[in-house]
């Protein structure tokens, strides 16, 4: 079985609630000139370090090198007492695996909580710097979908459900882009369903067309760059569990040219993902830029959506469950739905998360001494997931 992350649950702040420092909240009623930016921005920047994913172990030199260069896109807005801007590439659409992974297309608790620890977030920084943070959260959904056999309908009811989501809860700190922002080309001022469904592939090829690069060599790339070999990597693991079921493995399919295949399609999403990060870089220039992946090359700031320091850290490739003494878990539905101690719960109508059941008397709670999939998995070494090891 999968390991699982666990969470704590910050709307009810059961578990690891957010907490201001001494050192934070003295500077929360002063004023930031020029003498104290510099503290401010460093302050800033610790809350952000404080979502960080973490699956990866890094040598201090790498730390401090990449620590400097976020540092100093913090610092040219607070020196201005400007509102920061951060972006964040992320919230595509449902995993392709709703037989094991997911509890259906639209997003569920598993969001709401990852949507709330991105606005708690800006809510710390507000404590010691009133201007506080925006994060856009910039949909790179309609730039794979059709790779991982999601139609473009699924892929604006996600979007539009997550819009619900921060407008419902006053995650008022969280706005999304739109695919106006990225590429110039008409589009009435108000999107409806018809109208962006009937755009999308037009985005696709103007997006490759004005930013792609016919030349890229990107087996090159997943050689000699380090980012680039850890995203393809994580995009080959992920890649081979998602299709799995659109895609079975028989008589005209073997094990061997399935995963083939999904190399395949892990380098036709680099590709994409070059012209999509190059939109990104011409659209939001001197934003503090957010990532879901881990970097080497310290140019992006990768973030932890979902609480934990391992496992499975992206709301929409997992389902999340509570347990008895409130604190939350994600992973596979798959695992979930198989633990008889864990029952559905469904909001609306539509499922949502998964939550302990009641234990009788002298019943031992859900703990990692029973349940295989709260065992917590090691730090990875960097190094060796490169070279394959």
């Amino acid at each position: 079985m999968a390991p699982m992350e666990i969470y704590s649950d910050q709307s009810t702040g059961r578990a690891t609630k957010s907490h201001i420092r001494p050192d934070e909240a003295s500077l929360s009623d002063s004023s930031y000139s020029a003498n104290n930016v510099r503290e401010i921005s460093r302050l800033i920047l610790d809350i952000f370090l404080g979502y960080a994913l973490n699956k990866f172990e890094y040598t201090e030199d790498h730390l401090e090198g990449s620590k400097n260069g976020f540092h100093s896109v913090i610092a040219r807005y607070v020196v201005k007492g400007e509102r920061i801007q951060a972006c964040l590439p992320a919230f595509p659409f449902k995993s392709s695996n709703k037989v094991y992974k997911v509890l259906g297309s639209l997003p569920d608790k598993a969001e709401e909580l990852a949507l709330e620890r991105l606005n708690t977030l800006c809510l710390r920084v507000q404590k010691i710097y009133p201007p506080g943070v925006e994060i856009v959260i910039v949909s790179d959904g309609i730039t794979y979908n059709d790779l991982l056999c999601i139609s473009d309908q699924e892929t604006w009811i996600y979007g539009e459900a997550l819009r619900e989501i921060v407008v419902e809860k006053g995650f008022n700190n969280i706005s999304f882009s739109r695919i106006r922002d990225l590429l110039e080309f008409p589009l009435p001022e108000k999107l409806n369903e018809i109208i962006y469904v009937a755009n999308c592939t037009t985005f696709r090829r103007l997006l490759l067309n004005k930013y792609g690069d016919d030349n890229l060599d990107i087996d090159h790339e997943i050689a000699s760059d380090p980012d680039v070999k850890l995203t393809y990597l994580g995009y080959k693991r992920f890649l081979e569990s998602d299709l799995q079921y659109i895609f079975p493995r028989g008589k005209d399919r073997s094990a061997h040219s399935y995963k083939r295949d999904c190399k395949y399609l892990a380098k036709q999403m680099l590709k994409r993902g070059y012209a999509f990060a190059a939109a990104i870089r011409n659209a939001f220039p001197s934003h503090l830029r957010l990532s879901i992946h881990e970097s080497v090359c310290g140019t992006k700031l990768p973030i932890s959506l979902l609480n934990t320091k391992t496992g499975f850290t992206t709301p929409w490739h997992c389902s999340v469950a509570q347990l008895a003494d409130g604190v939350w878990i994600s992973g596979p539905m798959g695992e979930f739905s198989q633990d008889g101690r864990l029952e559905l719960v469904h909001v609306d109508g539509k499922p949502s998360h998964y939550r302990e059941r009641l234990q009788h008397e002298g019943s031992p709670p859900i703990s990692e001494e029973n349940a295989s999939y709260l065992q917590s998995a090691k730090s990875i070494n960097m190094n060796q997931y490169k070279n394959g090891v």
